[in-house]
């Protein structure tokens, strides 16, 4: 396999995977502690930090800002001034690249000391990532076999029918993923009435749409989810051969107006992967915070701790697992590394 070209954005995947691995495991002492905020805030500032030392110039192009609390209730995260935010230039070098950030997905899950929770980063030539507000986001998205074979604005039944098909399968034999969401509900019946598994999750829709892309026993992501989220799948899809296609789903006039500012006219347009990410030189990066499907959570020992990261690149495609112990502490070890 050829070696990323000097100064491309691949060269600097590992760069990328090592910014994840440390915000991981910062944030990583805060399972179960219950206070989002005070987690969110820990991850951004030190995505910040370390985004400030890649070999790669980034301007901060998507971030989720606002989370819903254990109530249900939308509130916006960003606490202090200095934290990361939509915009920041962060890096050296010459080369140019807009970044899609994920603090945590899960943040819920994290401090109820639930499994799932991730932190990742995508990064792509400047310009080339669909600028969106933080907005709701319709996804239909689907693994290498599936590809070019789905349509989202097609019925769901037949959609799972050709997943089903393009993998040899009926359609009782795939998994579905969906939110559990209020919004989702007629979309859990109609998937019910084909016969097809749903897994039904609590939070995030980046952790499956890595799953799916990856070949796991997970076959679909459908439904609508936050849009950073789906940039970020994007990513990630493009970098693992699937496919994905989306439509923004706009709940305010005020979001109409800034997708139409950040250049997309026509708010109802079918969106595939090529109008998320205009490049094929991407890399995304994550690092498993707790226990999930496709990455270990952080494992602590005395002075250090264990990390779980995948990384791709999209152009030349790799996709990389890397499991890292981490001496933080002078005597780590001392007492044996967790292993």
């Amino acid at each position: 396999m050829a070696e990323p070209r000097l100064g491309s954005i691949a060269a600097a995947a590992i760069e990328y995977a090592t910014v994840t691995e440390r915000v991981a495991l910062r944030v990583a002492r805060m399972e179960g502690s219950g206070t989002p905020e005070r987690a969110y805030t820990l991850a951004t500032e030190a995505f910040r930090e370390e985004l400030g030392k890649i070999s790669v110039c980034g301007r901060v192009a998507i971030l989720r800002e606002e989370r819903l609390d254990e109530r249900g209730r939308v509130r916006f995260l960003q606490a202090k001034p200095n934290i990361l935010a939509v915009g920041d230039k962060l890096g050296v070098g010459e080369a140019e690249a807009d970044l899609a950030v994920e603090p945590v997905e899960g943040l819920q899950l994290l401090v109820k000391g639930q499994g799932g929770s991730i932190s990742a980063v995508a990064a792509a030539p400047a310009g080339s990532m669909l600028r969106t507000p933080d907005m709701y986001m319709s996804k239909l998205i689907v693994g290498p076999q599936a590809r070019g074979k789905i349509d989202i604005d097609a019925p769901v039944a037949e959609n799972i029918e050709a997943i089903a098909g393009s993998m040899g399968r009926r359609p009782s034999e795939i998994t579905v993923a969906v939110l559990d969401r209020e919004r989702h509900e007629n979309l859990i019946q109609d998937i019910r009435q084909t016969g097809a598994r749903i897994q039904i999750r609590p939070e995030g829709d980046l952790t499956p749409a890595i799953a799916v892309g990856n070949g796991a026993d997970l076959h679909a992501v459908i439904g609508i989810g936050g849009a950073p989220e789906g940039v970020l799948a994007a990513a990630a899809i493009k970098c693992l051969g699937g496919e994905m296609q989306a439509k923004m789903w706009p709940t305010q006039r005020s979001q109409v107006e800034k997708l139409r500012e950040n250049g997309l006219a026509d708010p109802e347009k079918k969106l595939t992967l090529d109008d998320l990410i205009r490049a094929d030189d991407v890399v995304f990066a994550a690092t498993g915070i707790t226990p999930g499907e496709t990455l270990n959570g952080v494992r602590y020992f005395r002075g250090g701790g264990r990390t779980h990261t995948i990384v791709m690149a999209a152009e030349p495609r790799m996709v990389r697992f890397i499991d890292t112990i981490h001496a933080l502490e002078p005597g780590a070890g001392l007492y044996g590394f967790q292993l």
